[in-house]
């Protein structure tokens, strides 16, 4: 049963993000917004929740897009893939870092910095390199190196802005339903 409230949390959490970040999505998709607080919010629910709340996370990221396009019909493919990848990158990099023993993300109910912020940029770069690889080829864009700059700052500043500031804010009540 828990599991599935940790997926509607997840849902919840990364739908309110990509929601409140509306009034900074940049009109040019070259150009990514500069404060992408999904990007925490993903990351937030895996260390928190667990990797079972990937399918909460996903279906979040997909009702904010449909919310946001205004339904199906500005609805593209290529969200659903850069959703996905958005999904799945940061918790392979989770694993990996899990993998090389450096993944002590939170410690005594508090976060660990270093490696929160190393999983934060790790997470922007694999995210942002997988995109470009699979749905946006460089040509497509006319702001080329601006939309991986700007993207992989976007998830790197939005994913510590969001970690830090939800992770302060609840910590106590996450301490106190024995979550973390």
């Amino acid at each position: 049963m828990k599991i599935i409230q940790y997926n509607l949390l997840a849902l919840i959490t990364v739908f309110v993000a990509r929601y409140l970040i509306i009034p900074m999505d940049h009109f040019n998709s070259d150009i990514g917004n500069y404060l992408w607080l999904p990007m925490g919010a993903v990351l937030f629910s895996y260390l928190v929740f667990g990797f079972r709340v990937f399918p909460g996370i996903f279906v979040g990221y997909l009702l904010a897009e449909l919310v946001i396009e205004g339904g199906t019909a500005n609805f593209a493919q290529h969200e659903v893939v850069s959703r996905f990848v958005n999904t799945l990158l940061p918790l392979l990099t989770i694993a990996a870092m899990q993998k090389l023993n450096f993944a002590n993300f939170i410690e005594n109910q508090k976060l660990n910095y270093f490696p929160v912020i190393s999983l934060v940029i790790l997470s922007a770069l694999t995210t942002t390199f997988t995109k470009v690889a699979l749905i946006y080829a460089p040509e497509q864009f006319s702001a080329g190196k601006v939309y991986f700059q700007s993207y992989v700052q976007g998830d790197i500043l939005g994913g510590l802005l969001f970690i830090w500031v939800v992770f302060s804010i609840l910590s106590s009540t996450l301490a106190r339903k024995n979550i973390i």
